[in-house]
């Protein structure tokens, strides 16, 4: 099976399309358990009570990233495109 190709853009064409790749690392707040989970309560109240809309998620394998890189080019996407990697 071939890995699919690390995709090329140009970051300023990003900007000027108003487009984003975006990346974190939780793994920062790996010992702060208590604020996290203060955090994500006041989330889900927000959720619960509509204060918070959630965006549309499309959630596909890493197994998926051409299509999901696809997706992303196609200007037809609306919400979030989650890759998991495990």
């Amino acid at each position: 099976k071939k890995a699919a190709a690390m995709p090329k853009f140009d970051a300023m064409d990003l900007c000027t399309s108003n487009k984003s790749i975006l990346g974190f690392n939780l793994s920062f707040f790996a010992d702060e358990a208590e604020v996290v989970s203060t955090l994500f309560d006041q989330v889900c109240r927000w959720i619960d009570e509509e204060r918070l809309k959630v965006p549309r998620v499309v959630e596909m394998d890493m197994e998926r990233i051409t299509e999901a890189h696809e997706l992303i080019q196609s200007g037809t996407s609306v919400g979030k495109i989650v890759v998991k990697t495990k």
